[in-house]
């Protein structure tokens, strides 16, 4: 039996306004075929766009520091990994907080343990994480924010 998709039109409009802040720098990001597992192709316009790196969006509904650790399933960071090796491109995690844009080069030193999400009662959302350490991130634009979650 086949996985659900939950992506929504929510996850996509997040994904868009990530897309803005970097073709704002410069960039364009194409959205990826699903068999590639990450979401966007990221073009350099002035090097007739050419691809230079690859990238996964999430949006956290949190300030950036809020936690130590950035938690992503390991399956996302062992794909990235094969495009790099494959490509020599780099693959960063792009990170939507309240408070700021971050990246996050999935190249990075990482903890594996167990993790996933709980909220939507499938058992198939409990994974083998890898935790990033947030003061490994480079925040790309920060964003005024009132909001203290």
């Amino acid at each position: 039996m086949a996985r659900p998709i939950y992506e929504t039109a929510a996850d996509l409009a997040n994904e868009q306004s990530v897309a803005d802040i970097i073709e704002a720098d410069g960039f364009e990001l194409y959205k990826l075929p699903m068999r590639y597992e990450l979401d966007f192709a990221v073009y350099d316009f002035t090097q007739r766009k050419k691809i230079v790196a690859f990238a996964e969006v999430k949006a956290r509904r949190v300030r950036h520091d809020k936690y130590p650790t950035v938690m992503i399933s390991l399956s996302k960071v062992l794909k990235a990994r094969q495009l790099t090796e494959a490509t020599g491109l780099p693959c960063y995690l792009l990170l939507r907080y309240l408070d700021c844009l971050a990246k996050l080069d999935f190249a990075a030193e990482f903890e594996v343990m167990k993790g996933g999400r709980s909220d939507r009662s499938d058992p198939q959302d409990a994974d083998v994480c890898a935790y990033y350490q947030v003061s490994d991130l480079t925040i790309v634009r920060s964003f005024v924010t009132d909001v203290d979650v």
